[in-house]
């Protein structure tokens, strides 16, 4: 039985408000446990790749197979999302997703895993993510009043990003204590429970102006949009940035906890679990943060996570590399959420699927990133690569607060 039951927010603290919606609680729920089972994936085929290869290519290889869906498939599943009922796209792309990382599992536990079976199964992975991103981002609005739609998004940024603090310390655990089969099987039940929490939801219909005209119509319509409105358009350049530059720096974390800090399975957990802990904090500050300026909030936290990168780089101390991920937790966690309620603010609710597939577009760059990364990281190592792409980052960063006084206005 589904319910979207909406009480009156009580309490002081209005940035919890939508928790008084039992459906948000939902949504916020199975946001979590989807990327907290995402993130263990991260963490786990990090590791499994290069203990299988010992190659820095190969991390690039499998992190590209991961993040191509989103450039290949982003868009025509935003047309999905609009035009078919939402909740039934979120249960079926969760329950495949739970099928192929147990498919995983199996492989590991009976020993026939080889490279080509992890990149392919995380192709298929990033392949229902498409789904199951825009297709909960266009149910949220459904889920609480509109003057709420800010602190719930700023909520569901915290929620997920909890999962970049459970995820990576469960993997490194699991793996540590039963080896990687343990932590897939693991992911792929977290999965299962999202599915559930989606089953609670209200059916989320399309809007009859979506279903009007042909699929090509309406995925040109979402593009015109993001096109012909400035602020749109200047934000999902911004979201480009860091997803072809500076995101990527995720799969060379394993080449740093292994053979730069000397550390295992647990301390490569240790350094995603800091991570995850600082995004968390990041999205607490989110909603404390005032809603003037949040333009010039996205544009500092972008630039904070650059340097914040190229300092990781360079250090050799573990304690002092644990503390700068937790840091790097926070710039990006601030800089993610900011962007994205900007984002949902500002598209009317019968777009929302579309122009959320442009948005997941511009992480479809990450894999073009990841790929020569990687290669890189093999020719020149791993610390110049990340320096590098960090030091970038933020010298567009700062020529973009220069030249966009649409940014700088938000």
């Amino acid at each position: 039985m589904t319910t979207t039951a909406r009480l009156r927010p009580s309490g002081p603290i209005a940035g919890l408000a939508p928790f008084a919606s039992v459906a948000y609680r939902y949504m916020f729920l199975g946001s979590a446990l989807t990327m907290t089972g995402y993130f263990m994936q991260q963490v786990a085929q990090g590791w499994l790749i290069y203990d299988l290869t010992d190659s820095p290519t190969w991390l690039g290889i499998t992190s590209f197979a991961g993040g191509i869906p989103m450039l290949l498939f982003a868009l025509p599943a935003g047309v999905v999302v609009d035009r078919f009922d939402r909740r039934t796209i979120m249960i079926a792309a969760q329950g495949l997703t739970a099928l192929v990382s147990a498919l995983l599992a199996l492989l590991i536990a009976t020993g026939q895993v080889q490279p080509w079976h992890v990149a392919a199964i995380v192709f298929a992975s990033g392949c229902l993510l498409v789904l199951i991103i825009p297709a909960r981002q266009a149910l949220l609005p459904a889920t609480v009043e509109r003057s709420q739609l800010g602190p719930a998004i700023a909520l569901l940024s915290t929620g997920q990003n909890s999962g970049r603090v459970i995820g990576p310390s469960l993997t490194g655990i699991l793996i540590a204590a039963f080896g990687a089969a343990t932590a897939f099987a693991a992911q792929a039940v977290g999965f299962l429970l999202a599915l559930l929490c989606a089953w609670k939801l209200a059916p989320g219909p399309a809007t009859g102006r979506a279903r009007q005209g042909s699929a090509r119509q309406s995925l040109v319509e979402g593009l015109r949009y993001v096109r012909e409105d400035p602020t749109v358009l200047a934000l999902m350049f911004v979201q480009a940035i860091p997803a072809f530059l500076i995101m990527p720096y995720s799969q060379l974390v394993p080449i740093f906890a292994r053979d730069i800090l000397q550390t295992g399975p647990e301390g490569l957990g240790t350094l995603m679990t800091a991570n995850g802990i600082g995004s968390v904090l990041g999205s607490v500050l989110v909603v404390l943060l005032p809603t003037q300026r949040r333009g010039l909030l996205v544009l500092g936290s972008l630039g904070a996570f650059g340097v914040l990168l190229a300092a990781f780089a360079v250090s050799t101390s573990m304690p002092l590399s644990i503390a700068i991920m937790g840091l790097i937790g926070v710039a990006q966690a601030i800089y993610l959420a900011m962007n994205n309620t900007l984002v949902q603010l500002a598209v009317p609710d019968h777009l929302h699927g579309r122009v959320m597939s442009v948005y997941m577009t511009t992480w479809g760059l990450m894999p073009l990133g990841a790929l020569p990364q990687g290669v890189l990281a093999d020719w020149f190592g791993a610390p110049i690569v990340q320096a590098g792409t960090g030091l970038l980052s933020c010298l567009i960063v700062l020529l973009m607060a220069l030249r966009s006084p649409t940014l700088r206005q938000l």
